[in-house]
């Protein structure tokens, strides 16, 4: 009760406020003020400014047998002078796309469009407006109508992974063959047997990884699709032991080398999908040449022919003792 009471006495303060002479001229001021706004928002409108947008650009009627080998401008930068109420309407709303008919420009392998016909078709799309400059001020799209050339894909990949990890295969690609468009009047280059990706360099990879990467065409070709998904497997890597029989080398035919241990253990790491699987030959060494006349009963082992999809691999000891028999 109190609070309309409050909003009743303000009330009542607010009407004699505008019954006073006072408050009568403030109103009067506050509707010409308003009319006044509209009028000059009137003629703002009616007058003509010079604006820049963007238009989107939109090939149309391409028949399925034609391969456009450069998709053209995806806008044109249009620079136009028209009246506000046009202005408001792109401004507020969307702004109208330039349309160019395949059907009215191609010409001899190429979709011609010269500086008069693209402000043609920008002043047609923006209502009637006056187009002083349009970018780029013409046009020259190549098109195809032969149904191209199936190459495969190469991927040109370096990749390394965190000492825990392998890269499992080759990178898988989201095609295998894509189909290359040439230009009138090019031709596919001899001994271009495959499309090739973008480089991909990745370091210290420890899960898989799928990247979008761009195809690279011959000059003046046009790839579909342009750019593919190249996905790297990336698996963990366990450890792994096994016995190798030490093998004396370099040995003279009168003399018989014989090392303590007989065998050695070989550590290293292996691709998890290998493990039950993977039966990888080591050879351990023990040069007859190596052996230092210093009278130190132990001589250095050396690991041969190691596996390159293993990682990590040394042995348990470096050096073994030994004994040498003359026969």
């Amino acid at each position: 009760m109190a609070s309309t009471g409050g909003f009743r006495r303000w009330f009542e303060r607010l009407g004699v406020i505008v019954r006073s002479a006072r408050g009568r001229n403030a109103l009067m001021f506050l509707l010409f003020l308003m009319i006044s706004a509209f009028l000059w928002l009137v003629l703002s409108l009616n007058e003509e400014e010079q604006y820049d947008v963007r238009m989107p650009v939109r090939i149309t009627h391409v028949p399925d047998s034609i391969t456009l080998i450069s998709p053209g401008p995806e806008a044109l930068n249009v620079s136009l002078r028209a009246r506000g109420t046009q202005l408001l309407k792109m401004t507020l709303g969307s702004v109208p796309a330039v349309n160019i008919d395949f059907r009215a420009y191609r010409s001899g392998g190429f979709l011609h469009l010269s500086t008069t016909e693209l402000k043609g078709l920008a002043r047609s799309a923006a209502g009637g407006a006056q187009v002083s400059v349009v970018y780029p001020d013409s046009l020259a799209i190549p098109y195809t109508s032969h149904p191209g050339f199936a190459l495969p894909v190469n991927v040109d990949y370096k990749v390394t992974t965190g000492p825990q990890a392998a890269v499992k295969g080759r990178p898988k690609t989201s095609v295998d063959t894509v189909r290359v468009y040439m230009a009138p009047g090019a031709a596919l280059p001899d001994r271009f047997n495959a499309v090739t990706t973008e480089p991909v360099r990745l370091t210290g990879l420890d899960e898989s990884t799928t990247r979008r990467v761009r195809l690279v065409g011959p000059s003046r070709s046009r790839v579909v699709p342009d750019s593919i998904d190249v996905s790297i497997e990336v698996e963990p890597l366990i450890f792994k032991s096994r016995k190798v029989v030490i093998e004396p080398v370099n040995v003279p035919h009168d003399i018989k080398l014989i090392t303590f241990p007989a065998q050695i253990d070989v550590f290293y790491m292996i691709p998890m999908s290998l493990y039950t699987t993977s039966d990888p030959h080591f050879r351990v060494v023990a040069d007859y040449r190596g052996i230092k006349r210093n009278g130190s009963p132990m001589m250095k082992l050396r690991l041969r022919d190691v596996p390159s999809n293993l990682q990590n691999v040394h042995l348990s000891a470096d050096s073994a003792e030994y004994i040498i028999e003359k026969l």
